[in-house]
């Protein structure tokens, strides 16, 4: 008879699984939207840093003189480097993308020098680009000066959007954990209804009462954690192959700092173990207040 009362009891008990589950699925998208982040903001450096203002010059213009307008802008503190394209140069990388019948009508002196140079990513403004642009085409040496306009405008707008959906997924399990600790907590009081009742007549306090309860959610937030680390890691390995198509924002990962990720996953830790113990505390704060008996 005592084992099917024992039996009984343990049926009766409130699964740890929905509240394991939930709390993992809250620090993946924690940490996800965290090392995304991180790799996002260096792929949008890398991407800027990469993109070249080129600076075609008249045909008057001499190397030397190319060379002292590149010694004046290495002074500037938005520069970051530079490549100077010599008519020979121009001529080879020519070459090598178009068609030969068509070079052979191409002369070398029609070749106009060129001058790339790369802005440090946190200049990388479209208002300073144009500033520099306007600057360089007011020079009597310089013919045109071309630059990606819109890159910086679509890398950074992209980021954005993702990041906005990263986090609006992630709020979406907080309150689903947030929901599912409320239930747990509750399905724990009802189960345990007679011991809290007992301790109540005996004048325990709330607090003595909560805290073995929150104890528990803080238990279930440390085994998720683990589990979410898990998940982020083949997620993040999935992404090169989900996403190989689309160049090097597959290889965002690439750009992520080690010292920085552990940083955010030991903060993405410590905010699922508040999440448990802030949902924990609340809930059952709540219904110690109202009757055991009614939360059914």
């Amino acid at each position: 008879m005592s084992h099917e009362i024992e039996n009984k009891t343990k049926r009766r008990r409130p699964s740890a699984l929905p509240g394991i589950t939930s709390l993992a699925l809250v620090m993946f998208m924690l940490g996800l939207l965290s090392v995304s982040y991180l790799g996002f903001q260096g792929l949008s450096k890398s991407l800027v840093e990469s993109s070249s203002l080129d600076i075609y010059f008249k045909d008057s213009c001499t190397e030397p003189a190319v060379n002292a307008l590149d010694q004046k802008l290495k002074q500037e503190k938005w520069f970051k480097s530079s490549r100077f394209v010599s008519r020979e140069a121009g001529m080879k990388e020519m070459a090598e993308t178009q068609d030969p019948a068509f070079m052979q009508y191409v002369e070398l002196n029609a070749l106009p020098l060129s001058l790339e140079l790369y802005f440090k990513a946190e200049f990388a403004t479209a208002n300073q680009l144009e500033r520099v642009a306007a600057e360089l085409r007011s020079l009597d040496i310089v013919e045109s000066v071309i630059y990606q306009k819109n890159l910086l405008e679509s890398v950074n707008d992209n980021v954005t959007k993702i990041q906005l959906s990263i986090l609006g997924l992630t709020l979406v399990f907080v309150i689903i954990a947030i929901g599912l600790i409320h239930n747990s907590t509750r399905l724990n009081i009802f189960s345990n209804r007679f011991i809290i009742k007992s301790m109540q007549l005996v004048g325990a306090t709330h607090g003595f009462i909560i805290r073995p309860i929150m104890g528990k959610f803080i238990l279930y937030a440390i085994i998720a954690f683990p589990i979410s680390l898990i998940l982020l890691a083949a997620t993040l390995k999935g992404i090169q192959y989900i996403w190989s198509g689309f160049g090097s924002i597959a290889e965002f990962t690439a750009f992520i700092d080690p010292v920085k990720a552990a940083i955010c996953m030991a903060s993405t830790a410590v905010c699922g173990i508040l999440i448990a113990a802030g949902s924990a505390w609340f809930s059952t704060r709540k219904y110690l207040r109202s009757k055991i008996e009614n939360l059914y």
